[in-house]
């Protein structure tokens, strides 16, 4: 072989390396600035598929103002919200942001942000029922979202050792519609959720407060376990954006008053 093709085969080595190496830092300057949000994608108003089938909804709203602020890229990753904790553990998702109500469990499993919006449970029943408090509902069959903060107070309160049956659903839609059968005497849910459902369909529910368990500290963002490096990130980017006014600003959007934690 002369020494001229072995020169430009030599260089054509050198440009395929040369080649594979740009496409793979840029890959990988790709994924390194990109968040990943896991998000149940029927929770409505925080996250959920629009009449486009678009992701939309508030925490997605807040996410982007967060990644804009950092310079990352946001992915929304829907998931399933069983297997949320999971999810995280893996590296499947960065985050899960949708929803996602303070517990002590979650605070010892994984690396929460500081509270960003208020929320509190409360009972949906039918208008015309003969239920008007919580001690009306012993004995009776509630349902709940699988893997949801609600699900765990009921198995850990005595109130929910009182219940006939607690059933659980996919999505608090599909609750709300078996409330309306007849198939559950009461739905337990997200107070933000569930009104904001109520009031965008037209439904006719009764609702009362809920009294199960710890008192809610709010709406938090889940971070892999250690991951307090992100975490102080968005925390500070949320800061910023509450004393901007954005963080306001997006919850009037969404429910018509600013509901976020002062």
């Amino acid at each position: 072989m002369s020494k001229k093709i072995m020169s430009v085969l030599g260089i054509i080595v050198v440009v395929v390396l040369l080649v594979s190496c740009i496409c793979l830092y840029s890959n990988k300057d790709t994924q390194d600035n990109t968040l990943v949000l896991g998000m149940d994608d029927n929770f409505p108003p925080m996250g959920f598929r629009n009449e486009n089938n678009e992701l939309v909804g508030f925490d997605i709203d807040l996410a982007q103002e967060v990644c804009n602020k950092l310079g990352l890229n946001l992915k929304v990753q829907p998931i399933s919200w069983a297997a949320k904790e999971q999810e995280l553990d893996s590296g499947n998702i960065d985050c899960i942001w949708n929803g996602f109500g303070y517990t002590e469990e979650r605070n010892e499993a994984m690396t929460l942000s500081e509270p960003y919006l208020k929320d509190k449970s409360m009972f949906v029943v039918k208008v015309d029922s003969s239920y008007n408090s919580q001690e009306d509902l012993v004995g009776k069959k509630i349902g709940i979202q699988n893997g949801s903060v609600q699900e765990r107070r009921l198995e850990e309160s005595d109130f929910g050792k009182s219940l006939q049956e607690v059933i659980g659903y996919t999505d608090y839609l599909t609750a709300l519609m078996d409330l309306e059968t007849g198939n559950i005497d009461a739905v337990y849910m997200s107070e933000i959720s569930g009104n904001y459902i109520i009031n965008e369909q037209g439904k006719k529910f009764k609702t009362f407060e809920a009294s199960i368990g710890e008192d809610s500290k709010g709406m938090v963002i889940a971070f892999k376990k250690g991951n307090v490096e992100l975490k102080d990130k968005v925390d500070k980017a949320i800061e910023e954006l509450r004393q901007e006014g954005k963080l306001s600003e997006i919850s009037i959007k969404w429910f018509g008053k600013d509901i976020t934690n002062n």
